[in-house]
C-alpha cells in the first residue's frame, strides 16, 4: 500500500532524474500528499526527452468518459496484475512513469485501533523513485489532456514487512531508461526487482494521519511509546 507522500526536493537532485546538469527544480514543499491530490512525476516526452508533468492521484480507467462520474480511481496497481489488468494493461504498456518522493508513509498496527505511522526515505533527502502509471483523458479534442496516476506496489521486502505487508515499487536509477521507455528492454522484469529494501524506516507522529497538515516536522523521528501516550483516544 501507498496511500501518502511527501514531495519536497533539494537543488540539484532533479540532474539524474531530468539528465541534464543543473535542471530545475519545482519549488515545492509538500510533506502530506494524499490521493485526490496533483502529484509531480517524470514522463518521457517527445524522443527520448524527460518532462515533468502533474497527475491528479486516483487512476482513471480508460473507458471512463467523465471523471466525476467515475465510480474508482485505484491509487494503486499491484505489480502482480499491472500488465494483464485491463485497467491498468495500455498505460503499463504505453505510459509508465516516475514518482520522485522525499518519502513515503506507511501505518503499522500497534495495538487494538492504534496504527502506528512511519516514514521510508533516503537519509540524505535525495529522491526516491517509484514505479507509476500515467491515464491519459481528453474531454474534447480542443482541450489539453487531463493526466492521473496510479502508483504500483509490490509485496514488502522482509525489511518493511513487519510495518506493511505491501510497499511502493522503488525503481532503480539503473532501469530509468528501460522503465521510461528510453531503451529497449523489459519493464515487467523491473517489477521484480524493488529497490524498496534499501530504503530505511522511521516512526513520526501521529499529526500526518490527518489529511491537510503539513510541514517538515511531520517526517521528524519520534519515539513509538512516547508518542502513543501523548494521543488521546489513540486517534
Amino acid at each position: 500500500m501507498c496511500g501518502r507522500i511527501a514531495q519536497v526536493f533539494p537543488d540539484g537532485s532533479f540532474d539524474r532524474l531530468l539528465g541534464s546538469k543543473g535542471a530545475p527544480v519545482p519549488r515545492i514543499e509538500r510533506w502530506n500528499v494524499a490521493p485526490s491530490d496533483g502529484v509531480l512525476a517524470v514522463c518521457r516526452g517527445e524522443g527520448r526527452s524527460r518532462v515533468l508533468c502533474t497527475a491528479d492521484w486516483g487512476f482513471l480507467a480508460p473507458w471512463e468518459k467523465i471523471p466525476e462520474l467515475a465510480k474508482i480511481r485505484p491509487i494503486n496497481a499491484k505489480a502482480e496484475t499491472v500488465a494483464s489488468n485491463k485497467m491498468f494493461s495500455t498505460a503499463f504498456r504505453t505510459r509508465r512513469c516516475l514518482v520522485p518522493v522525499r518519502c513515503w508513509y506507511e501505518w503499522k498496527p500497534v495495538a487494538p485501533g492504534l496504527k502506528q505511522p512511519y516514514a521510508m526515505g533516503r537519509t540524505d533527502g535525495q529522491p526516491i523513485t517509484l514505479g507509476g502509471i500515467i491515464s491519459l483523458h481528453r474531454p474534447h479534442r480542443d482541450f489539453p489532456a487531463e493526466l492521473s496516476l496510479a502508483i504500483i506496489t509490490t509485496p514488502a521486502p522482509d525489511a518493511l514487512a513487519d510495518i506493511h505487508g505491501r510497499a511502493p515499487l522503488v525503481v532503480a536509477e539503473a532501469d530509468w531508461p528501460i522503465w521510461l521507455g528510453e531503451v529497449s528492454g523489459d519493464p515487467s522484469a523491473i517489477l521484480a526487482r524493488s529497490a524498496a529494501g534499501e530504503v530505511p524506516a522511521w516512526p513520526v507522529a501521529r499529526t500526518v494521519n490527518r489529511v491537510g497538515t503539513d510541514g517538515p516536522g511531520l517526517i521528524e523521528s519520534v519515539e513509538i511509546e512516547a508518542e502513543a501516550m501523548t494521543i488521546e483516544g489513540h486517534a
